[in-house]
């Protein structure tokens, strides 16, 4: 008889248990389970901040007559040899006739090239590091003109002609969109028309 009693009890708590894992499962199920439906997070869309509006500078190779060879593009200013001299760390291009090309160059490249006379008495210490970048339309935006500053190839001198577009970093770290609109007259003595946008970043 007791042999039986402890079958009993060993079976009333063999089903206590059982009972106990399957509402445990069933109650860890519900717990897996999620009836709400997922909160999408939404993204904010890309920033797309204008560059400045457009300006024209004139300038002129090294030998023109009247018109400045370098240009500060952060103030949007051409300078003729006195004034560049005395504002070095202001010069971000040039415009100049150098190697029997037009060319848009950096001052320290132009200091280097060694056939531009403006450029002769640059003081190397003075003079801020820029480059620019090729491309071939205008950037849509700001973000977009940085953009392919850092993705090109950087340049300190290249052979322009009308029509040819650069992003330039000048020497205050801004992005400047730069358009050679125009090229008249001939080597040294010839101008250019510039235009430009800087990056409102």
């Amino acid at each position: 008889m007791k042999v039986m009693e402890n079958v009993k009890k060993i079976l009333a708590g063999g089903l206590v248990a059982g009972c106990f894992l399957v509402v445990s499962t069933t109650t860890l199920t519900g717990c897996l389970t999620d009836d709400k439906k997922d909160t999408v997070t939404k993204v904010d869309p890309a920033k797309h901040t204008p560059l400045n509006a457009e300006a024209m500078l004139s300038v002129g190779a090294q030998g023109h007559a009247s018109l400045g060879t370098a240009v500060d593009l952060d103030n949007k200013t051409v300078m003729l040899s006195a004034a560049a001299n005395a504002a070095l760390g202001t010069i971000d291009v040039l415009f100049a006739y150098s190697g029997a090309e037009f060319k848009l160059i950096t001052p320290i490249a132009a200091k280097a090239a060694g056939d531009i006379g403006v450029a002769a008495n640059y003081v190397s210490a003075d003079l801020k590091v820029t480059e620019f970048v090729k491309v071939s339309a205008k950037p849509l935006d700001s973000e977009a003109a940085a953009k392919a500053f850092t993705d090109g190839t950087k340049s300190t001198s290249m052979k322009i002609a009308e029509g040819d577009m650069f992003v330039v970093k000048t020497g205050m770290g801004k992005i400047v969109y730069l358009k050679i609109k125009s090229i008249a007259g001939a080597e040294k003595a010839a101008a250019a028309d510039l235009t430009l946008a800087i990056s409102a970043l």
